[in-house]
């Protein structure tokens, strides 16, 4: 019996179990694989589908949020030159009012100015009507009437007017 050489009998029962074993395989083992294989291709299949449909809608969702974003830019962008233009406003307004201010302050400054120049002027002409009077009554020696009061009264207020 030399190994290398195969009886006929040995190549039967090689051949029959082999057969066997191939049709117990095909019913028992080659179906549940065979099924088992298309139920993970079908998964594999779903869950290509919904990885495309979840790419697509985070796709739309970062584009939603692009435009929000951009939408934000702007209306910020919005907000601050409304802001700034506000903010000129409010300055320009605060310079007027501080300028009429200003102007009333020197208006006021400048009649108060007025009164007290008047009132000053009315004062040094009462002084030397009544200077004027202490002296006339010492040269003359007498007390003047009335008439002759305003007389002196009178040239004295034109000498003093083409003085201003």
């Amino acid at each position: 019996m030399d190994l290398m050489t195969p009886e006929g009998g040995t190549i039967f029962w090689t051949a029959v179990t082999f057969v066997a074993l191939l049709v117990i395989l095909t019913k028992v083992g080659w179906k549940p694989i065979l099924k088992m294989l298309d139920e993970r291709e079908r998964t594999i299949k779903e869950s290509l589908e919904q990885a495309q449909k979840a790419r697509i809608e985070a796709e739309k969702t970062l584009a939603s949020q692009s435009e929000i974003l951009e939408a934000a830019r702007k209306e910020a962008g919005d907000i601050i030159a409304r802001a700034r233009q506000s903010a000129q406003e409010a300055r320009e307004e605060i310079v007027v009012k501080a300028r009429s201010e200003g102007d009333k302050l020197l208006q006021r400054a400048k009649r108060e100015i007025e009164l007290s120049r008047d009132k000053a002027i009315e004062e040094i002409r009462d002084l030397s009507v009544d200077l004027a009077m202490a002296a006339t009554q010492k040269l003359i020696g007498k007390t003047l009437n009335k008439e002759d009061h305003q007389k002196i009264i009178q040239e004295s207020l034109s000498e003093l007017g083409d003085l201003n």
